[in-house]
Formats: C-alpha cells, structure tokens, sequence
C-alpha cells in the first residue's frame, strides 16, 4: 500500500490557510492583537502549538480549536459558544480556498492499478471534504485519521493502524509526505519507506527524497 499525508502533500494547507487568516483578521476589525503583516504567520504558529496537542491526545478537536481562537483573541475568558462561532469564520474561508497541488493527480493517475491510502493527522469531515473538493477522494481505497486512534502521527499508533487496515506489513508499505518528524523519520522508523516530498528539493534525512510529485511513480517503480 502506497500511503500520503495530505496537507503539504496532495493539497496546499499553506496558501489557503494564509489567505483565511487575512479574511478572518479582516473580519473582526480591531479585535485581534497583532498586525495584518504578522497575522498569517501568528495564526500559523498559534495553529501548530495547539493541533499538536490534539495529536498527542492532550485535548479533544474541538478543545484545541476553542484554544487557538482564545489565543489569537488574547481572550482566555471567551466562553465555549463564542469561540466556536468564530472558529467557524475562518474554517469557511479556509475550506472554499484549499486546492490540491498541481502535480497531486497527475502523480495518482499515474500509479494507476496501485492500492493507494491516506494518513494524516487532519479532522476526517475535514479532510475528506478537502480531497473531494479537489477531484481527489476516488483514488484512496484506505484512510486513516487521528480520531481512529485517539493520536496522530508521530506516533506509531497511526502508521500501523494504517497497515492493519490495508492488510500488510509496514515493511511492504510506503508513505510519502512533507513534514520530517511527522511524516518521514516515525515512517522509516517502523520498516516503510518513507519518502520526503521537499519542494524545496533539500532533506536533512536523505534519500528516498523527491521534489515534486511527479517524481513518485518513477521511484515506485
């Protein structure tokens, strides 16, 4: 089973995160205690601190939603309701503009007669909704999220629950994906091959390591 990550990989969380942050600032006018310049990267961070938690188990979805939005608003107070309303502001904004990479279907057209999964970290509505959106949801016969396991990757839990579900051992299965610690070192770690998708074209933890995902079938195969 050939497994990828998806955002970062197969769909671009990056800009269409970034362009959500600018509408969700412009939103609440005055309410948010940092620049329009510093916001998207602010929102960013905040974003990562507390979905890292949820990855770990520390707190629910919804938790570290309520906290990130009580962060961005430096408004500890701001009660269950509040928080989730606004919370929803930006995830409308921000599910209209993600897009998958140019390269992602021309790459899972190419591994055609291939078994083909989804790991990732992302909330499973969300994350399905993302790879319908974007024409992409009918190429994964297996997926799993870090709601299956009540963890996310790093950790080992995910990678192998992914495994079972597909029917093989994780040294017969590959994962490609963007982010090292999550994605390429837990994956190499327990047999796969895990493959570094840099755009960049750079990886500290060497090869298998591919630029664009154009690259994959050739090195699959």
């Amino acid at each position: 089973m050939i497994f990828f990550d998806i955002d970062g990989t197969l769909i671009d969380h990056a800009s269409a995160s970034a362009a959500a942050s600018l509408s969700f600032f412009d939103h609440f006018p005055g309410a948010i205690p940092f620049s329009r310049e510093q916001f998207p990267a602010a929102w960013e961070e905040i974003l990562n601190k507390h979905f890292n938690r949820f990855c770990r188990g520390e707190v629910s979805l919804w938790e570290q939603r309520r906290a990130r939005t009580r962060e961005v608003f430096a408004a500890p107070e701001m009660d269950e309701k509040e928080a989730d309303a606004r919370y929803r502001v930006f995830i409308r904004d921000y599910e209209t503009l993600t897009r998958a990479f140019d390269d992602a279907e021309p790459c899972l057209q190419s591994l055609a007669g291939e078994r083909l999964g989804i790991i990732s970290n992302g909330a499973r509505e969300q994350q399905i909704g993302k790879l319908q959106r974007a024409g992409l949801l009918h190429y994964f016969s297996v997926m799993v999220y870090s709601e299956d396991v009540g963890l996310g990757k790093p950790s080992a839990s995910i990678f192998l629950e992914a495994c079972r579900r597909a029917g093989d051992a994780s040294e017969r299965c590959v994962h490609i994906g963007d982010d090292l610690e999550a994605d390429v070192v837990p994956s190499r770690a327990l047999g796969m091959r895990g493959i570094h998708l840099s755009r960049a074209g750079k990886s500290p933890v060497g090869p298998p390591v591919i630029s664009t995902l154009r690259n994959l079938p050739a090195l699959i195969h």
